[in-house]
């Protein structure tokens, strides 16, 4: 008997322990509130009647007892679209949530928001409140609503001139039969989900201006990183590609950027202009910016930047580049996970290997001019060069490089002339960052102002092209600048 009661009384107390936890003593202090990591949840514009990416927001107890939040409650969740999510439990509204003295708690939002009706973007808001001990606290929700047309696999079967009024959703692909031109105006926006791609047997022609650019991107909305949106990564969507039956295209003040490959040429006939390309920036793509088999090409004040593969590749035709400027820094962003390229910032060949096949076919280089051009590229691991030029058959080869600037060491002849060898351009920015800065990522390929490239371009050829990329003059100081972008002191 003794014994039992001994452990009668041991059971007890233990019993006694494990309950008095101390958790239900919250505090009723009503000076002891919530803390946010953020006031307001803002996520920019959200194209309407999809689901968005899922943001979330900490709330913290930075009190020394623990607090039983009486309430947390969506305010206009059946208007506003909005979702929310407390610590794993979905839902519109919540009672009795315990935080403990010290500790915190996720809040997950996502929304689905209503057509509009309006072509413009149109704020959305919404809050999430929170009552503790009676006292209210609140976390601001805003968004931007943007209805948009949505394309699932569509195909272009007569000539179109899309609609500016409102951004395109494109899935699966989008295709122009040959003989078809499909013309994209000023200030028209393409979305590209998942592996969609744009399938060229006729004639694209992209018409930007320079107030109202045409945009080509991926449509996730969300960061990768705190500091780094999806929209700088690349490998978002598919790729533009042209069939050997499309010619007479037409790019102008374009911004492309974040899919797998920007531009694949097939094999075509150099009789007939492929591609004319102005004043466009195409940047951030996990394969090729430009891959040309036997075309006749012509680029003016363009900026290509940051490819996994190289940068510019072109094989056999006619090409002529002025004023552009090719930049891999594709190696210096690793640490976003992009991986390393190994390949150079161009390519000049005139072998083409059939795909899928050992089999090789010779286009020859007719002719592939470069004038003022700035490549360049940080020095892949491998230490191959940053251009390659493929000579498989000296004959079939012609090209000339004038008042250019290289990674490469060389010495000018008559295919080089006065170009600058083996030299750092000093851009702007032409490192990743750090991920707490608020650029990561970004990079500006414009001159800085210690840079070698400025007042070395050819002026005979400014002449023909006096307006640079950003539409700034290049007679405004000693001499044109080499590259799509002429120096421009901020001052000024």
């Amino acid at each position: 008997m003794r014994n039992l009661f001994y452990i009668v009384l041991v059971c007890l107390i233990a019993s006694f322990m494990a309950c008095d936890d101390g958790f239900d003593d919250y505090s009723t202090n009503p000076n002891d509130t919530l803390t946010f990591s953020v006031d307001t949840l803002c996520f920019d514009t959200l194209l309407t009647t999809i689901n968005t990416p899922t943001a979330s927001f900490k709330v913290y107890n930075k009190n020394k007892k623990d607090i039983l939040i009486s309430s947390i409650q969506l305010k206009e969740y059946a208007e506003s679209g909005f979702r929310i999510n407390v610590d794993g439990l979905a839902g519109d509204s919540f009672e009795n949530i315990e935080i403990r003295s010290k500790d915190s708690l996720y809040v997950f939002v996502e929304a689905k928001l209503s057509e509009t009706g309006v072509n413009a973007p149109v704020e959305i808001e919404d809050m999430i409140e929170f009552v503790t001990n009676t006292v209210s606290q609140s976390v601001c929700l805003k968004a931007y609503a943007q209805d948009a047309v949505i394309w699932k696999g569509v195909i272009i079967e007569e000539d179109t001139s899309l609609s500016n009024e409102k951004p395109y959703l494109l899935y699966d692909s989008l295709f122009i039969k040959e003989g078809i031109t499909l013309t994209i105006p000023e200030g028209t926006t393409l979305y590209m989900h998942g592996k969609t791609n744009i399938l060229v047997d006729g004639c694209l022609q992209i018409k930007g201006t320079a107030d109202r650019p045409v945009l080509i991107r991926g449509d996730r909305f969300d960061n990768i990183f705190t500091n780094a949106s999806y929209d700088l990564v690349p490998g978002q969507w598919g790729s533009i590609r042209f069939s050997s039956t499309s010619y007479n295209n037409t790019i102008e003040y374009a911004n492309i950027r974040n899919g797998t490959n920007a531009l694949l040429f097939d094999p075509s006939e150099v009789s007939s202009s492929k591609l004319s390309i102005r004043n466009t920036v195409i940047k951030n793509f996990k394969g090729y910016i430009m891959y040309a088999v036997n075309c006749d090409i012509s680029a003016e004040n363009c900026e290509f930047s940051n490819s996994l593969n190289a940068l510019v590749t072109l094989i056999g035709g006619r090409y002529s580049f002025v004023h552009c400027t090719m930049a891999n820094h594709y190696l210096s962003s690793k640490e976003a996970g992009w991986g390393i390229s190994n390949d150079e910032t161009l390519i000049l060949s005139n072998k083409y290997y059939l795909e899928g096949s050992a089999d090789s076919v010779l286009y020859p280089i007719e002719r592939a001019d470069f004038k003022n051009v700035l490549i360049w590229g940080s020095k892949p691991i491998n230490g191959s060069s940053r251009i390659r030029i493929n000579e498989h058959e000296k004959s079939s080869m012609s090209y000339f490089f004038l008042n250019c600037l290289f990674p490469n060491k060389g010495t000018n002849d008559n295919d080089f002339v006065d170009c600058i060898w083996d030299t750092d351009p000093l851009f702007s920015k032409s490192s990743p960052g750090k991920g707490e800065d608020e650029d990561y990522l970004q990079y500006d390929f414009s001159l800085s102002v210690e840079s070698p490239a400025r007042n070395k371009g050819d002026l005979p050829t400014a002449v023909n092209l006096p307006i640079d990329i950003n539409g700034v003059s290049r007679f405004l100081d000693e001499g044109p600048d080499i590259g799509a972008y002429e120096f421009r002191n901020v001052d000024d």
